[in-house]
């Protein structure tokens, strides 16, 4: 990993971590499961190469099936509970950063907005970049 990006933590600060590039993607997800972890209408994501990471401390992990099929670990502290990475079957070497947790996190701009289906009425968020009632369609 070279360079700084960006510097994040959880709420107590036990875990902290580094991103050394901008995010490749940026997606704002409406999922049931991530009203779920986020205890709110949708949860900010930036997509890192895994190895553009740098963490510092334990992490513990839950894992699901997505309505995909692949299989869905989510870190978060032990000590406080802050929701902090994701990872997927689907995506290798990929890591998602929960927006929030980092330090200075006014660069987030979703890039694409997914499961707007279960998007409550409530949550508002951007119709200005591609919106999908699911997953986009693979590239």
């Amino acid at each position: 990993m070279t360079g700084k990006f960006a510097d994040g933590r959880c709420l107590c600060g036990a875990v902290t971590f580094t991103a050394s590039t901008p995010p490749l993607l940026m997606v704002q997800c409406h999922c049931t499961d991530c009203q779920r972890v986020s205890g709110s209408g949708h949860l900010s994501i930036a997509r890192f190469k895994r190895d553009d990471i740098a963490v510092s401390g334990e992490t513990k992990t839950h894992s699901v099936t997505a309505d995909s099929g692949n299989a869905v670990t989510r870190h978060f502290c032990p000590n406080c509970g802050s929701r902090l990475f994701s990872e997927t079957t689907g995506r290798p070497g990929i890591i998602g950063v929960v927006a929030g947790a980092f330090d200075n996190h006014a660069w987030f701009d979703a890039d694409v907005v997914i499961f707007k289906r279960s998007q409550p009425l409530w949550d508002i968020t951007t119709e200005d970049v591609p919106c999908y009632d699911a997953l986009p369609p693979p590239t």
